[in-house]
């Protein structure tokens, strides 16, 4: 773990704390934060993060902030897998996309329904690849 020696501060901070990176992580900016995180993070750890991440950006726009509406789900569709979907501006598609999604049919989609979306799209990358 990275540690830093703050014995140049003044006091009452003088007086030789050592510090982990962690522990300073609200005093730096949040875009720093993701990014030492990311650093220290593996490979699936770091898939993990960006899947949340995703997800969040788009949430609560409308509404509740844990659940995408269908216009959110169509801005993270164009947005972040525009080019793998390719009809995500097709409102019909966005449409069922957004029906098969909604598994409990509580006309939002929740994490685990948008992580299935992600799981299945990872799947079908991972068939085409190794099919070639």
């Amino acid at each position: 773990m990275h540690k830093t020696s703050l014995t140049s501060l003044p006091p009452p901070l003088s007086h030789s704390l050592t510090l982990s990176i962690p522990s300073l992580f609200p005093l730096l900016p949040q875009s720093l934060q993701f990014f030492l995180h990311l650093v220290t993070m593996s490979g699936i750890q770091q898939a993990m993060s960006l899947l949340i991440s995703s997800f969040h950006k788009y949430s609560g726009k409308e509404g509740d902030k844990l659940t995408l509406s269908k216009a959110e789900l169509k801005e993270l569709l164009q947005a972040e897998l525009g080019e793998m979907l390719g009809k995500a501006s097709d409102k019909s598609a966005v449409d069922r996309i957004f029906k098969d999604l909604d598994s409990n049919k509580d006309n939002t989609v929740d994490f685990k329904e948008y992580v299935t979306l992600v799981s299945c799209l990872t799947v079908m990358c991972n068939e085409f690849f190794v099919k070639k």
